[in-house]
C-alpha cells in the first residue's frame, strides 16, 4: 500500500491545493493521500477563517482521502515545530511511505542543501545571516537573504520544505519526501482578504479583530511581565514590549503593529499574542514535545468510505492512540497528554462559539467538540 501524506493549512483551500493533491497521487502512485491540516488557529497568529470541518470536506471533495488535525500547539506555531509535528504525525501512523509538499524551487537536492546549512548552521550561513541582521532586516528576512547569498532555496514554501527534510532527517525516517513546484493560482491571503471584505453579517469567517475583546481580557489580568513569561514563544523583553503598549490597545490587529519592531515582526506578534489568548504555556509545549515528540495521538476530522482498508492499516500500525471517538480519550491517553488535548478541545469551542455568534441564528449553537461526528463522504 502506498500512503502519500501532506501536511497543510488550506486556509481556506485553493486551486494550488487542489494542484498539489492531484500532483501528489500522481508523481508518487498513491494509493491513498492523508492530510494532516492545521485545526482551528492557524501559524500566522489567527483563527482560520472558515471551519476545520469545513475545510476537511472540502479536501476530502478534491482527492483527500482521510483528513487529520494537527495539535494546536503545532498548528499555531512557528515552522520548526509546525513541520516537526506534521512529520511526527505522519510517522505515528505507520503507513505513511511518501510525503509531498508545494515547493517554489521544485528542487529536492536544493532544499536539501538548504535543509543542512539550517540544520548544521554553518559558519558562512552565520556570517551571511549576520549580515542581513546588521542592515536591519528581520529575522525572517535576514535569514532568507543568506540563503540566497549562498544560492540556496529562500522562498517562504521552500524553507518550510526545508524544514520538512530536517524533520525528517532528525527521525531517520524512511518517508520519501518529493517536493512538487507550484502552480499559478490565487493565494490564500488574497482569498481571505477578498472573503473579510465582503463578508456579510451571518457570514461565519472570522479574523483576528473577532477576538480582540477577548485578547484584551486575556492581557488585561496580567500583572508584569513575568505573568506573560510563561505563555509560549513569550520572551521577558516581549513581555514587557506588550505591557508598554497596552495603554494604547484598540484591536488586535493595530496591537500587533502597535508591538512589532524590527526584531518581533508583525508574524511572531500576532502568534504570540494568540498564546496568551488561548492560554497556550511553554511548559505544554515542552511536555507535548518532550513526552509525546509532538503527536500524542491522532485526531480524524473526515475520510472517504473507500478509504476504510487505509484506516484498517492504521488501527494496526499506529503507536499512539486513533482518537476517532473522544470519549475514548481519557482512558487512552497519559494524564499529561489528555490536559494537552483538553487545551485543543477549549479553544476549539471558543473557535466554534466565535464563529456561532457571528453567524447568527443562521449558524444556531456550538456544538461540544466531543459531539461532533467525523465527515464522512
Amino acid at each position: 500500500m502506498k500512503v502519500t501524506g501532506i501536511i497543510a493549512e488550506c486556509n481556506p483551500l485553493h486551486e494550488g491545493h487542489k494542484y498539489l493533491l492531484h500532483e501528489a497521487r500522481k508523481i508518487t502512485g498513491a494509493d491513498y493521500i492523508v492530510v494532516a491540516m492545521s485545526g482551528d488557529y492557524v501559524q500566522r497568529g489567527a483563527p482560520a477563517i472558515v471551519s476545520k470541518e469545513q475545510r476537511a470536506a472540502d479536501l476530502l471533495h478534491s482527492g483527500a482521502d482521510l483528513v487529520l488535525e494537527l495539535p494546536l500547539y503545532v498548528s499555531a506555531s512557528g515552522a520548526d515545530y509546525f513541520a516537526r509535528g506534521g512529520v511526527s504525525l505522519m510517522e505515528s501512523l505507520g503507513v505513511v511511505t511518501d510525503l509531498a509538499f508545494g515547493s517554489e524551487s521544485g528542487d529536492l537536492s536544493l532544499l536539501a542543501d538548504a535543509a543542512r546549512a539550517l540544520n548544521t548552521d554553518t559558519e558562512a550561513f552565520r556570517e551571511a545571516l549576520q549580515t542581513g541582521l546588521r542592515k536591519g532586516l528581520p529575522f525572517p528576512q535576514a535569514r532568507a537573504a543568506a540563503m540566497t547569498t549562498l544560492e540556496l532555496p529562500s522562498s517562504p514554501n521552500d524553507l518550510l520544505g526545508a524544514e520538512y527534510l530536517r524533520a525528517l532527517d532528525r527521525t531517520g525516517s524512511t518517508i520519501r519526501p518529493h517536493a512538487i513546484p507550484r502552480t499559478k493560482a490565487a493565494s490564500a491571503s488574497d482569498l481571505r482578504a477578498q472573503m473579510l471584505e465582503s463578508r456579510k453579517d451571518t457570514d461565519p469567517y472570522l479574523c483576528r479583530d473577532d477576538f480582540s475583546d477577548l485578547l484584551l481580557h486575556a492581557l488585561y489580568g496580567a500583572r508584569n511581565a513575568e505573568d506573560l513569561s510563561v505563555y509560549l514563544d513569550v520572551s521577558w523583553d516581549l513581555a514587557g514590549r506588550i505591557l508598554h503598549e497596552l495603554p494604547s490597545y484598540r484591536s488586535f490587529t493595530t496591537f500587533c503593529e502597535s508591538v512589532k519592531t524590527r526584531n518581533y515582526t508583525y508574524t511572531r506578534v500576532s502568534r504570540v499574542l494568540l498564546h496568551i489568548l488561548l492560554g497556550m504555556m511553554q511548559s505544554t509545549m515542552e511536555t507535548l514535545d518532550n513526552n509525546a515528540g509532538l503527536c500524542g495521538w491522532i485526531r480524524p476530522i473526515g475520510f472517504r468510505r473507500s478509504a476504510a482498508p487505509l484506516l484498517t492499516q492504521i488501527a494496526a500500525g499506529s503507536n499512539v492512540p486513533f482518537l476517532d471517538k473522544l470519549s475514548r480519550a481519557e482512558d487512552l491517553l497519559p494524564a499529561d497528554l489528555y490536559a494537552v488535548l483538553c487545551e485543543d478541545l477549549r479553544a476549539e469551542f471558543l473557535y466554534d462559539l466565535m464563529a456561532a455568534r457571528r453567524g447568527g441564528q443562521a449558524s444556531g449553537q456550538a456544538v461540544q467538540p466531543f459531539r461532533k461526528p467525523l465527515i464522512i463522504l
